[in-house]
């Protein structure tokens, strides 16, 4: 598809995700307006096209999308009802849809979906009532309590005993006004990332399997390509998956590798830092093939440059952040991605590193070396 000069891509959100979907916009010779809460957030920093507002706020999100002429988002916690009432009314596309979003924003619809479309995944139970926390027992010993809607990084997430009294129940359900999934705790081998892309002419391409190492629910390191016996009937599975839900853009699968099988942990409906290195390991970006998907574009094959890891910049403190660019400028395989966030505090994303090797593992080696060239 080829778009006149000005073509505005409307994107909610102002964080790191917005900000590397909008410097992935220019080359396509697209804008990106951004929808922020304030004008220090990291993607405010790279466009001038700038609405500030509240995006559950009807009259500030309207003001935005018919200004828009294909709009998406860097987060699934939005309010998906008023933005499906919002893009009929004014005609305006939002991709991935809004309905979509609304199911898959929910671990109990994502889970409804998964089991619809005979994804792989665990068993599960609503949970809503101390009568429905009692029958957590049928599912096994070990159980993980999911909080249904804004749980990210850990935050929601509760492992418990299936014995499990009534006082542990109340002191969940404390925690949470959205109610909860209850899953079979799974013992995996590694836990894996799968991220796909689907446009509007219906093409799904793939990019490479990858390993997460999380630490203290949070990701510390990606690396790839890996390898999995089940992998290719898994994707199969997932393109018919996205093709009869007419899904358009980038979605990333979180996995779990039990050994024998690979199980759907969760899906996020979006670009995810699990795929953060395909900006220097593959010709095609995560972000450029969310922006061009959604943009009516045709998908290019993305092809690998070389095995790869990634190594998250988490903050440590409150202070600095600095880097050494010395050391930057003499190992031209590590690449540094900040993400202009003025504040520094301890568990925040600053940024990202990626390295190229030969091999995923010594990639990795060189990466967790850089990321100690900067001081967090």
């Amino acid at each position: 598809m080829n778009h006149p000069p000005g073509f505005k891509l409307g994107i909610l959100g102002g964080g790191q995700l917005a900000r590397m979907l909008a410097l992935a916009s220019y080359p396509l010779g697209i804008l990106p307006y951004i929808f922020a809460k304030n004008q220090t957030e990291p993607a405010t920093q790279v466009s001038p096209y700038l609405f500030l507002g509240d995006v559950n706020d009807h009259n500030s999100l309207k003001n935005f999308l018919k200004n828009c002429d294909v709009v998406t988002f860097e987060s699934e916690f939005l309010d998906a009802k008023l933005l499906d009432t919002l893009s009929k009314e004014l005609n305006v596309r939002i991709y991935p849809s809004p309905s979509l979003m609304g199911q898959l924003q929910d671990r109990l619809t994502q889970k409804q979906i998964l089991f619809k479309y005979k994804i792989p995944t665990a068993p599960y139970l609503e949970i809503n009532t101390w009568a429905d926390f009692q029958k957590i027992k049928n599912l096994s010993s070990q159980i993980v309590m999911k909080q249904r809607r804004f749980g990210y990084d850990g935050y929601g997430t509760f492992f418990i005993q299936a014995s499990s009294d009534k006082s542990v129940w109340d002191e969940i359900q404390a925690k949470s006004p959205y109610g909860f999934i209850a899953e079979s705790k799974i013992h995996f081998k590694r836990e894996l990332a799968l991220i796909l892309a689907r446009d509007q002419q219906g093409q799904v391409i793939d990019f490479p399997l990858v390993e997460s190492k999380q630490t203290h629910a949070r990701c510390d390191w990606v690396i790839g390509p890996v390898k999995h016996k089940k992998e290719t009937q898994l994707r199969n599975k997932l393109k018919l998956f996205l093709k009869k839900i007419d899904y358009i853009g980038v979605i990333a699968f979180e996995l779990f590798d039990t050994g024998k099988e690979l199980l759907v942990n969760e899906i996020a409906p979006r670009v995810h830092n699990s795929g953060h290195y395909s900006l220097d390991a593959l010709t095609l970006s995560q972000f450029q093939a969310h922006v061009m998907a959604v943009a009516g574009f045709k998908l290019p094959k993305p092809k690998l440059l070389s095995p790869f890891a990634m190594t998250n910049l988490l903050g440590l403190t409150s202070t600095g952040p600095y880097w050494n660019a010395d050391w930057f400028n003499k190992n031209q395989n590590s690449h540094l991605h900040w993400y202009g966030k003025i504040e520094n505090r301890k568990d925040r994303k600053m940024g990202h590193i990626n390295t190229l090797d030969s091999k995923p593992q010594n990639a990795l080696k060189k990466s967790l070396l850089a990321r100690r060239k900067v001081s967090l």
